[in-house]
Parts: C-alpha cells; structure tokens; sequence
C-alpha cells in the first residue's frame, strides 16, 4: 500500500479530491497513550499560546514533547499561570530555559517560549472529573539537574502546585 497523500482528479466533477491511504490495522498496536513514568525528561516546547485562564487569568499554554523510555515521542501539557501562587512555576521555567531576563522584566510570552528545551521532573497526577490520570511537570530542572533556587530565601521547599490550587 502506498504512504501519504493521494491527489485524484474526479472527471465529471471536475474537482480534484484529496485523500491519504494508511492500514487501519495499524490502530490496534497501541489503544489511546501511555503516560511517562514518572522522572526527569529532557523536554522540548513544540507549541505554546496565549490564553485566558477560566478565571480570567492570563497563562501561556504549553505543549512539551518529551521521549518515552519506550523510544517514542510523548506529549506533557503545562500552563504558566500569572497569579502569585505560580509565579514560582514561571520563574522555574525560566530559569532552567535561558529566559532569566524575560522573568526579571516581568514579561514572557508564548513566542519566547516556543523551541525551549530543558530538562522537567515528571510526574503522574491522578485523574478527576471523570478525566483519567494525567503528566505534569512538578518542576523545571536547571542544567545541573535542581530546581532553581527560590528568589527569596525560604525555609521549606514550595509544594508543587496542582491544577486544583491554581485559581483558574
């Protein structure tokens, strides 16, 4: 069977007709996708866009790309939320790609973050909503493997933030 695009002119029609071929047995070899276990990732962002939170919040949407120990590549959905309780998760994300400036002026947006890569812990959140479980990025690691440091000191490590602690 021949792979891509097949383009046909229909003659009474007078359209051209665009269609693609492919072996619907090929759907049966993986059902839905598999979550990455969870780990550190090298991570690559593949799209990102500016959105509204649900609550009206500004938050760069973005898409991560990340090689499942299985050789292919895996999909990771994260959000930086502009509201004080994630700023923290912008500045991680900064910090560990290359935009410490972009944190500092306090400005970013979806095309500075678009072809990033860098180095993301990964975990498995449960799923809710009748949604099933789900990856998420606890933190952005810097080169050397860490988190980045807080920019005031702080006793206690902050908690990754979960989507229900975001007010959005």
């Amino acid at each position: 069977m021949q792979k891509g695009i097949i383009t046909s002119y229909h003659p009474l029609l007078h359209v051209r007709i665009d269609f693609m071929e492919f072996n619907p047995e090929d759907g049966a070899t993986k059902s839905g996708f598999e979550l990455l276990p969870p780990g550190d990732y090298d991570i690559e962002v593949i799209e990102s866009e500016e959105r509204t939170s649900q609550k009206g919040n500004q938050m760069i949407a973005l898409t991560l790309q990340a090689k499942h120990p299985d050789g292919y590549e895996s999909r990771i959905w994260d959000y930086l939320v502009s509201v004080p309780a994630a700023v923290f998760k912008i500045k991680m994300f900064c910090d560990a790609t290359g935009l410490t400036k972009h944190y500092e002026g306090g400005k970013l947006t979806a095309k500075d973050c678009l072809g990033k890569r860098a180095k993301a812990r990964v975990i498995v959140e449960e799923g809710r909503d009748g949604f099933g479980d789900r990856n998420s990025v606890a933190e952005y690691l810097t080169s050397s493997g860490v988190a980045p440091a807080a920019t005031e000191p702080a006793t206690t490590v902050p908690a990754p933030v979960g989507e229900s602690d975001i007010p959005f």
